[in-house]
C-alpha cells in the first residue's frame, strides 16, 4: 500500500486537491492507520500553531498596556 506524503495530506485538508484524488485520499484514510495517524499529527500541530499565535497576541497586548495602567491595579489590591 503506498502512504500520502504530508504535502499531499495538507493538500487534502486544505482543498488543493482534485475531487477524484480527495475521494480516493479519503477511501485510502478510512483504511490506512499510518496515513490517518499522520493526518491527526498535522491536525494536532495546526491546533498547536493556533494556540502558540494566541499566546504571541496575548502577550503583545499585556506588553503594550501602559506600565502606570499596571502598577494601578497592582496598587488596588493591596
Amino acid at each position: 500500500m503506498e502512504h500520502y506524503t504530508k504535502e499531499e495530506l495538507d493538500q487534502y485538508r486544505n482543498g488543493g486537491m482534485s475531487v477524484l484524488r480527495k475521494i480516493s485520499c479519503t477511501a485510502h484514510l478510512k483504511n490506512c492507520k499510518a496515513c490517518a495517524k499522520l493526518l491527526k499529527e498535522l491536525e494536532a500541530d495546526d491546533q498547536l500553531l493556533r494556540d502558540l499565535r494566541g499566546s504571541v497576541e496575548l502577550y503583545q497586548q499585556l506588553a503594550s498596556e501602559p506600565k502606570t495602567h499596571q502598577s494601578s491595579k497592582i496598587g488596588r489590591a493591596n
